[in-house]
């Protein structure tokens, strides 16, 4: 499992190099003020396979519910940015910049019941080894 999120997040790292998911939108050398700067976070939910929504038709409801709520968190500014499954170890891994972490909390709700989960905010290896001491 590790493995997993080692790769999947370093693909993630390596492909989104600006941490301001309205960078593009800007034009050339214009400032990106603190209101605009968004958080990277991964968020890590589980759940025993006992309690797997794919074992009940409630469950699945669940989770699709769940996911269609992403559309809803666009609105209020979170940017998922990548979403895996470890099918065989009950994980989700969910990658995805916010600027406000009470939407986030927000989001993942529907989860409560039944998951147990982290969202954890997370910095580039490159901003790290900006502001790592040397």
């Amino acid at each position: 499992m590790f493995i997993v999120f080692v790769m999947f997040t370093f693909m993630i790292f390596s492909s989104h190099n600006n941490i301001y998911a309205n960078h593009h939108e800007k034009e050339h050398g214009w400032a990106v003020s603190v209101a605009e700067k968004r958080t990277l976070y991964v968020a890590h939910w589980t759940h025993t396979p006992e309690n797997c929504p794919g074992r009940s038709g409630d469950g699945a409801k669940m989770l699709s519910k769940f996911w269609e709520g992403k559309k809803l968190a666009e609105e209020k500014g979170i940017i998922i940015l990548g979403a895996y499954v470890t099918v065989t170890e009950h994980d989700y891994f969910i990658i995805f910049e916010a600027n406000d972490y009470a939407a986030a909390v927000e989001f993942f709700l529907p989860l409560v019941p039944s998951q147990t989960g982290k969202i954890v905010p997370v910095l580039t290896m490159d901003e790290w080894l900006k502001i790592m001491p040397k």
